[in-house]
C-alpha cells in the first residue's frame, strides 16, 4: 500500500474482511459445529476492557516500539504475553460470557453442543491478537520502525478477527471430513 495511507487503516480494512470472513464461514457451518452466539463479540468487548488496565498500567507504549524493533517472533510473542494479560485474560473470560449465559438460562444442551467450538474460536483469537501486530509489521517490511499505538491496536483486532475466522475454517473442513457423520457434533437426547 502507499504510503499515504496510514498503516493503522490498512489493518482495520484487513480486520473488516477478516470479520467479513468470519461471518461468511459461521453461515456456512451447520449449526451443531458452531461456537456459541455472541462469542467473537463479547470477547472483543473483553480484549478491549482488559486493554484498558493494561494501557493504565503503561505498558502499551513499551509494546508499540517493540513491535516495530526487529526483535525474532518468539521473544516478541512472550512480550505480547507479557504486557497483554489482562487484554488476554479478558478475551478468553468475556468470549466465554455467552456460553455461561446460556448455561445459566437452562439451555444447557446449547451450551454443552458449542463448547468445544467456541473454545477452538477463542484460542484463534487469542493467538491472532498476539500475532496480528508482529506479522503485519514483518507484511509491510516496517522492521525498525515503531508502528505506533493506533497500527498496533488496529493490527490486534484484524489478528482477532481473522483467528476467529481460521478456527470457523477449520470446523468447516472438519465437518466436511469423510468418515465423520453429520449428526456426530449434535447433542443426544
Amino acid at each position: 500500500m502507499g504510503s499515504w495511507v496510514p498503516s493503522w487503516v490498512a489493518y482495520l480494512v484487513v480486520a473488516g474482511v477478516g470479520m467479513l470472513a468470519h461471518l461468511r464461514l459461521h453461515r456456512a457451518l451447520p449449526l451443531p459445529a458452531r461456537p456459541v452466539a455472541g462469542t467473537m463479540t463479547a470477547a472483543m468487548l473483553g480484549m478491549f476492557a482488559g486493554l484498558a488496565v493494561d494501557a493504565s498500567r503503561g505498558r502499551l507504549e513499551l509494546l508499540a516500539s517493540l513491535c516495530g524493533g526487529g526483535l525474532p517472533l518468539g521473544l516478541l510473542l512472550r512480550w505480547h504475553l507479557g504486557l497483554l494479560a489482562a487484554s488476554n485474560a479478558a478475551l478468553v473470560l468475556a468470549g466465554l460470557l455467552p456460553m455461561l449465559w446460556r448455561a445459566r438460562a437452562g439451555v444447557s444442551t446449547d451450551c454443552c453442543r458449542g463448547l468445544l467450538p467456541t473454545l477452538l474460536c477463542l484460542g484463534c483469537m487469542l493467538a491472532g491478537m498476539n500475532l496480528g501486530m508482529p506479522l503485519l509489521v514483518q507484511a509491510q517490511g516496517l522492521r525498525g520502525a515503531s508502528p505506533g499505538l493506533p497500527a498496533m491496536l488496529a493490527a490486534m483486532q484484524a489478528g482477532m478477527s481473522w483467528g476467529a475466522a481460521a478456527a470457523l475454517a477449520l470446523l468447516c473442513v472438519a465437518t466436511r471430513m469423510p468418515g465423520v457423520p453429520a449428526k456426530a457434533a449434535s447433542p443426544r437426547s
